[in-house]
């Protein structure tokens, strides 16, 4: 087994990969990526050389021992968003990167080398190449958290795995609701699509309750429409003149409530789908624990539903068809 494995270089803070060309220093031990030895000119633990001590790495708290096994076997962590994978995984299981299993190739020398410092030089050494994939915060899984960092006591690689699309976009401002308690934010596709956006999200109840408002809202419109159709029609119309006039000024206002109920769509979506994310991973933490379905419980709990979407514009067609057929009943029975 790897010598360092979940060792950190105490110059970087990396921890180090097979693959890394490490130099350990001859009076305490302390082992460096050859960059960082370079950068330093001499070790950093002079307070050790004087007292003839050697160097030993910082202990790791529980969870961060648990993290580095899986069944007993060193993890393999993905190098282009860092998620840590069990052993037995081809493919990170946050972002789909292939895991990188290549072992150095024995045929060359100091491939692996671990050097010391001889003479006030460090010995040479070839080190194999490690191909990784580029890290771009905005396009990988977590937005620029750490993979192993928590929010509100949930792993950020659990958040990820239910959030499924955009979660570079969703992590970050988890992260901030959190640390700055605000609920309030932005988020563009709810204002402009309103319940469809809440039933693509999972979110039923928030949906269906804006898709009623929705409904409602629009029927001083409904009648106005069909008063027109029979005028042009050359049909006389079953309302007064009053009743329409009361119906345009609600449409005014029902228009401009509209605008506001998208305003409140828009401006609460991040913090109603972070309390359903959280909830529902919770839940999930709870009734499963360790078990090893946990990660299907919480892509198949959360995601996105293109379903929800396709049945609510069939409902939405369907009731404005019924209420369409009740105008015109109405009409045609007072003509």
């Amino acid at each position: 087994m790897f010598k360092y494995q979940g060792v950190a270089c105490p110059h970087c803070g990396k921890e180090f990969q097979e693959t890394d060309q490490i130099l350990i220093c001859p009076e305490c031990g302390a082992p460096y990526h050859r960059a960082c030895i370079q950068e330093l000119g001499k070790c950093m633990f002079d307070d050790l050389h004087q007292k003839g001590e050697s160097w030993h790495p910082p202990q790791k708290t529980p969870h961060e021992e648990e993290e580095t096994r899986y069944d007993g076997r060193a993890a393999m962590r993905c190098s282009r968003c860092g998620t840590l994978n069990s052993p037995d995984r081809l493919f990170c299981e946050v972002c789909g990167t292939p895991l990188n299993r290549e072992q150095p190739d024995s045929s060359e020398p100091n491939s692996n080398s671990q050097n010391q410092w001889n003479n006030g030089q460090w010995n040479n050494g070839q080190q194999q190449p490690f191909h990784q994939m580029a890290y771009n915060p905005y396009t990988t899984p977590f937005g620029g958290l750490s993979p192993d960092e928590e929010i509100d006591g949930i792993p950020v690689k659990d958040l990820a795995l239910y959030v499924g699309q955009n979660t570079h976009y969703f992590l970050p401002k988890f992260k901030e609701m959190a640390t700055r308690g605000k609920n309030a934010g932005w988020n563009w596709a709810a204002f402009f699509l309103n319940a469809y956006y809440f039933f693509y999200r999972k979110m039923w109840l928030p949906g269906i309750l804006f898709a009623v408002f929705s409904i409602l809202l629009y029927i001083p419109n409904v009648i106005l429409m069909y008063s027109d159709l029979l005028l042009n029609l050359g049909f006389a119309v079953p309302f007064s003149n009053n009743f329409l006039m009361a119906m345009n000024s609600l449409s005014n206002i029902f228009y401009i409530l509209s605008l506001v109920l998208n305003l409140l769509a828009a401006i609460f979506a991040n913090y109603l789908y972070k309390r359903k994310v959280f909830h529902d991973v919770d839940a999930l933490r709870t009734s499963h624990g360790e078990q090893q379905d946990y990660s299907i419980a919480l892509t198949a709990k959360g995601g996105v539903s293109v379903k929800g979407v396709i049945l609510f514009i069939v409902v939405s067609f369907a009731l404005s068809f019924f209420l369409s057929f009740i105008i015109l009943s109405m009409t045609s029975m007072l003509l």
